[in-house]
């Protein structure tokens, strides 16, 4: 039961994370862009369900799923 609680932790704060560091990647990264000004991505709020809502969420779960392998 521990290497449970290990993996998802170590799973949900891999997933908030990553979400979180979505927000600073340039759009066209690898693309020869001429004029040296990038566009980066944005996550906005939309009316229909997605995950990048939960990132937050998914962060302070992992951190709680960590401690409580850490304690038991």
């Amino acid at each position: 039961m521990n290497k449970v609680l290990l993996v998802i932790s170590l799973v949900l704060i891999g997933y908030g994370v990553v979400m979180y560091a979505i927000d600073f990647l340039p759009v066209d990264l690898f693309n020869d862009n001429k004029n040296d000004s990038y566009v980066y991505m944005k996550m906005v709020e939309t009316d229909s369900f997605s995950w990048s809502k939960y990132r937050l969420h998914s962060l302070i779960a992992g951190f709680v799923f960590f401690i409580i392998y850490k304690l038991f």
